[in-house]
């Protein structure tokens, strides 16, 4: 007899990083139930999860992406399109530069399983430009590489 798994694991529920207990027995359930539709095997995984979690009726939607999405990462299959959408702001001058930013911060963002929703604005004066902005928050000033762009992003991820 196999015991229940209570182990946490963290899953992104729109843009926020929840913890959920019991991921890999629902994964099992899923891979295990012969399903292939699916709303049935996300249905199956709510239940399995249901008893030893929180899942607000106003999120239930956002649970089911996030789980289909855990289920397709299970099994090796591409998920790229269920990646959460975040607002994205990039102010600065049209041109190479920016476009360098604009992609390095997609690249650091698709790391941390968000598709950006860009908007573009002008610079802004005496600051350094271009600027990424996330909410309220400049999250990168200036030019960047990929490896400083997905620190300055990861840095940010919890301010969200």
């Amino acid at each position: 007899m196999r015991c229940k798994d209570y182990s946490v694991r963290q899953i992104l529920i729109g843009l926020d990083r929840i913890g959920i207990v019991g991921l890999s027995d629902a994964l099992q359930a899923a891979d295990a139930s012969g399903l292939d539709d699916r709303e049935a095997l996300v249905d199956l995984m709510l239940e399995v999860l249901r008893p030893r979690n929180y899942i607000p009726d106003e999120q239930v939607e956002l649970y089911r992406i996030a789980l289909w999405r855990e289920l397709l990462r299970h099994r090796g299959q591409d998920f790229r399109s269920l990646y959460s959408e975040i607002p994205v702001t990039v102010c600065g001058e049209p041109g190479p530069d920016r476009d360098r930013f604009e992609e390095a911060a997609a690249a650091a963002l698709a790391l941390f399983e968000l598709r950006p929703a860009f908007s573009l604005e002008p610079p802004r004066e005496g600051e350094p430009n271009p600027q990424l902005i996330i909410g309220d928050g400049v999250v990168a000033r200036g030019p960047q590489t990929r490896r400083s762009m997905e620190n300055a992003v990861r840095r940010s991820l919890s301010d969200w």
